[in-house]
């Protein structure tokens, strides 16, 4: 295991008052049915996207074919189904209902026959309790970032997360497609911006002083969809955000520097971004 050395620097501190208000340890926010189904839907949406760049995240990591691996916090699956592709068995943890369905039926799609899923809340989760320990335990974007710590607990051999590195996220990336769109206050999505001194070495920093050896992956990472037309392309995107009747020509203008003609003689939706995959092994060598 390792072992907390006295920090020079509050790094978790730091990291909890970077990170938005509902993916802080101990915020619960639980939306009504439609808000959560709503949500699921368009976070699978967002995860077809990124299918052909996910790869990168997943061939950073030092996996074993035996290893069992728990991903906290896994959404519609974007990991957990093509992790279950190099692993003995994937149990995906998600407290939505909605999400969880998502990742079964990608697995199903996927013909993952080893992945298995379980509704619980991280904030409830109890390493050797009611989750058992992993091989391998890994959160990518979820609230399971906000304590390291406790994430640890729940691996044997290893420990990783999965983060934007220096780079847009999604809601960065959409509130720039759907900007001045609506009469909204701020721009769909955007809420946070982005500092560099409190990225994804805040994460690196919290695991090294917590008496791990963080290893750090920075990776190319991008959301793309192809479409037949430019037509067809905007009537899909514009249902990922809100824009207002009389200002479909300011979104379709926003849109438009992330459309590109294909060889198919469609179009194809790109956006570009970078992701940081960060691991420890749980028992590493002390020298000092």
């Amino acid at each position: 295991m390792g072992e907390a050395m006295e920090s020079l620097v509050n790094w978790e501190a730091i990291h909890k008052l970077s990170m938005p208000p509902m993916m802080r340890e101990g915020a619960r926010h639980k939306p009504d049915a439609e808000g959560e189904q709503r949500f699921a839907d368009f976070y699978n949406r967002m995860a077809a996207m990124e299918t052909a760049y996910t790869p990168n995240q997943v061939n950073a990591l030092p996996l074993l074919p035996e290893d069992t691996l728990l991903d906290m916090g896994c959404g519609p699956g974007r990991l957990s189904v093509p992790l279950a592709a190099r692993v003995k068995s994937v149990t995906a943890l998600d407290v939505s209902d909605a999400v969880l369905r998502h990742c079964e039926a990608n697995a199903k799609a996927a013909g993952a026959g080893n992945l298995l899923t379980k509704k619980l809340d991280f904030h409830d989760a109890v390493a050797g309790g009611n989750v058992e320990k992993h091989d391998v335990v890994i959160c990518s974007r979820s609230v399971a970032l906000g304590d390291l710590r406790k994430l640890s607990t729940f691996a044997k051999r290893m420990a990783a997360v999965v983060t934007f590195a220096n780079a847009p996220t999604i809601p960065h990336l959409l509130s720039g497609v759907f900007k001045d769109a609506s009469a909204e206050p701020r721009p769909p999505f955007m809420q946070h911006g982005i500092d560099r001194k409190v990225n994804y070495n805040v994460l690196f920093n919290i695991a090294y002083d917590l008496g791990y050896e963080p290893n750090v992956r920075v990776v190319e990472d991008g959301f793309s969809k192809t479409y037949a037309s430019r037509e067809e392309a905007e009537a899909d995107i514009v249902t990922l955000g809100k824009v207002d009747a009389d200002k479909a020509d300011v979104f379709k203008k926003n849109l438009a520097p992330f459309l590109r003609a294909n060889d198919a003689g469609g179009v194809t939706f790109f956006m570009e971004t970078r992701s940081a995959v960060i691991w420890w092994m749980i028992d590493n060598k002390k020298f000092f």
